[in-house]
């Protein structure tokens, strides 16, 4: 249970990083994640393409439904 808790606040932090960045520039998230002891490499891989890391961690088989 403490590593999903870990897991949830590392998860906000990050959204509110990428919100930061949005609106505050790339830095002011980078600033944030690391004063909250998470990688900031979470943020720059979320801003680098958003959409070819989704197709790249897709499911490589299909699921048997």
């Amino acid at each position: 249970m403490i590593q999903r808790r870990i897991d949830e606040r590392s998860a906000l932090a990050t959204e509110y990083a990428l919100f930061l960045a949005e609106t505050r520039g790339v830095s002011a998230g980078l600033v944030y994640l690391e004063s909250c002891n998470v990688s900031q490499e979470i943020l720059l891989r979320a801003m680098q393409d958003p959409a070819a890391r989704r197709n790249r961690e897709r499911r490589q088989r299909q699921r048997n439904d």
